[in-house]
């Protein structure tokens, strides 16, 4: 607003603000102004509760933000011509999730395109009306009476960029500007390990743990008359046990290839876990023919030989690393 600096709480439809185009400060009207208020959900992990990211003053550069700055996780900064969302820069301590709030009210400045506006500083970006503009509320004496525009990023002011390739750069940067600013850290560093504990639950309470590992296949000797087992695993979310520049959130076992069963003097291969996608614990289908569990997957084998063992192959593509918590109770295994 002519270089003064306006709380956004009280931004009102039709006030001037700059925006960066093309390198270049220029002004938009604010077009739409919007409130909500979150809740926080202390039960769920920390990135998915609903904390707001504090951005210490002078995070990004000297001046940058001027002041600390919180704003939702999914809010994108802008960086080298792209947005990244802020939850993938989370590094513990220049940049946090604020556990102090449980609820708080937070806003939404929307310009007559999508824009890189500036805020306390940082560039950011105005409100995206992707299509929940209905969960905002509007104050003042002048109101926008708008429908949902629907909009993706594909009419976004630059792309949105959340590959590891373009985001860890960027992350490492701060958390070592961080360092060198001597922060104190906020969020303790997990502690990992690379061993998958994979076994076979029979779903009565038996555990069956590998007879031996050819190359990447693990083998199981499965007695007669089972004809589903439980791939059991550790399993843990990559943004977690890698970094949050990685975007993914998914809960990782194992990753499932080539699925064999010998029996007699037959053998098959399994494939029922590539195609039911409902099946109970596996993760979406995306590089066929492989597939992660989530640490506890079904696998049914189909029909069994009357009265025969048989040699289960499983291959395992990846695996790990996993973020170390508390033990579960053991449970009793039975060993082939």
């Amino acid at each position: 607003m002519n270089g003064a600096t306006c709380k956004v709480e009280n931004l009102v439809i039709g006030d001037r603000i700059d925006v960066l185009v093309n390198g270049k400060t220029e002004q938009k009207t604010v077009s739409w102004v919007g409130k909500s208020t979150c809740v926080v959900k202390p039960f769920l992990s920390v990135d998915m509760a609903g904390y707001p990211v504090r951005i210490v003053k002078d995070a990004i550069a000297d001046g940058v933000p001027f002041k600390d700055m919180l704003i939702t996780p999914e809010h994108c900064l802008f960086f080298n011509g792209r947005f990244v969302p802020a939850r993938m820069l989370v590094n513990g301590q220049s940049i946090f999730y604020d556990q102090s709030f449980t609820s708080y009210d937070y806003y939404h400045v929307e310009t007559e395109d999508h824009a890189v506006i500036i805020a306390d500083g940082v560039l950011t970006e105005s409100y995206l009306d992707t299509g929940n503009r209905q969960s905002f509320r509007q104050d003042g004496d002048v109101l926008s009476i708008t429908r949902s525009r629907q909009l993706t990023w594909d009419d976004a002011a630059a792309p949105l960029d959340v590959s590891r390739a373009f985001v860890e750069p960027i992350f490492q940067k701060l958390s070592a500007r961080a360092a060198e600013m001597g922060l104190p850290l906020h969020t303790q560093t997990p502690v990992l390990t690379a061993e998958s504990g994979l076994s076979l639950s029979l779903g009565n309470g038996r555990v069956i743990h590998p007879l031996r590992t050819e190359k990447n296949y693990a083998l199981f000797m499965v007695p007669a008359g089972i004809e589903t087992v439980y791939i059991r695993s550790n399993a843990s979310r990559r943004n977690e046990a890698i970094g949050p520049f990685v975007d993914d959130r998914r809960h990782l076992g194992v990753l499932v290839g080539d699925v064999r069963i010998f029996e007699g003097a037959t053998s098959r291969t399994i494939t029922s876990y590539l195609h039911d996608e409902n099946l109970d614990g596996w993760n979406n289908v995306e590089f066929y023919p492989m597939r992660w569990t989530d640490g506890n997957a079904c696998l049914p084998l189909g029909q069994r030989e009357p009265g025969t063992g048989a040699l289960l192959a499983l291959q395992i593509l990846e695996a790990g690393p996993y973020v170390v918590r508390a033990e579960m109770p053991e449970e009793t295994a039975l060993r082939a």
